[in-house]
């Protein structure tokens, strides 16, 4: 257990420590994700005036626009957080020493995943208030609320993320798939058509944690109106995608020592 609490502790200073070192990098982070929500935001506006249609349509509000991109800024961080801090080990030659430690590469992986998600968690935090104070609509945001469903329902993406970091562990370089799939995930925040119906939503990763952080910020719900069934699909969906990517994770790795190339780049 003290292994764990020192991994955590390690983990959170290393993501401190990161973050203000490199402030451009931080800087530009906040600056991309705010310059691409500008252009797709401008982009719908024009596209709905000249076509004379409405020009949002995640419920109908430019607030369930601006939600479905602070929510998507998130599960970029936390999915591309693992590939990537298996990359930059790999190019350090740092990769090899953590997949010999008694705590097993996985666990390491997933602590700084988290510890990570608490940082990239901040940066959305303000990049949202920047798009409000842009737009002009403020959401009244219950902080609680919306932590509940994210810490729990990150975790399905934390096992996408846990796929893709196998997949760098053999082939290493996987930026171009990583970037390609990122776009993918704004298709976890659409509204799907009636036909998909209720048990194909619950089986998409993160979909009943979405569903819950939307209810929040734009309807005002709190963590205590949502049902115990509630609660429970998003652990149940958690659990499914975390365990299926660990899965695969563990059988990359072993595949990886097998061919001699954890520790290549």
């Amino acid at each position: 257990m003290r292994k764990v609490y020192y991994l955590f502790k390690v983990s959170m200073e290393k993501s401190i420590i990161e973050l203000i070192r490199y402030k451009f990098n931080t800087i530009s982070d906040i600056l991309s994700f705010y310059a691409l929500f500008i252009s797709m935001f401008l982009g719908i506006k024009i596209f709905g005036n000249s076509m004379n249609v409405s020009a949002f349509n995640l419920g109908n509000t430019l607030e369930g626009f601006v939600v479905g991109y602070f929510v998507w800024t998130i599960m970029v961080s936390a999915y591309s957080d693992t590939s990537y801090s298996i990359i930059n080990d790999a190019s350090r030659g740092t990769l090899e020493q953590l997949s010999m430690s008694n705590l097993g590469l996985h666990n390491i992986l997933i602590v700084r995943s988290i510890c990570n998600l608490f940082m990239n968690l901040l940066i959305s935090l303000v990049l949202l208030f920047i798009i409000m104070y842009t737009t002009g609509y403020w959401i009244h945001i219950k902080i609680f609320s919306i932590l509940i469903p994210i810490f729990i329902g990150i975790f399905s993406i934390l096992g996408i993320g846990l796929i893709f970091g196998g997949l760098a562990l053999i082939f290493k370089k996987i930026q171009s798939i990583l970037n390609i799939v990122q776009y993918f995930l704004i298709v976890l925040l659409l509204p799907l058509p009636n036909s998909f119906g209720k048990i194909t939503s619950i089986l998409i990763p993160f979909r009943p944690s979405s569903k819950m952080i939307f209810s929040t910020m734009l309807e005002g719900t709190s963590f205590a109106g949502f049902s115990m069934f509630d609660y429970g699909l998003m652990i149940g969906n958690s659990i499914i995608y975390f365990g299926i990517g660990l899965l695969i994770f563990n059988y990359c790795s072993k595949l990886a020592k097998r061919k001699g190339v954890l520790g290549q780049y």
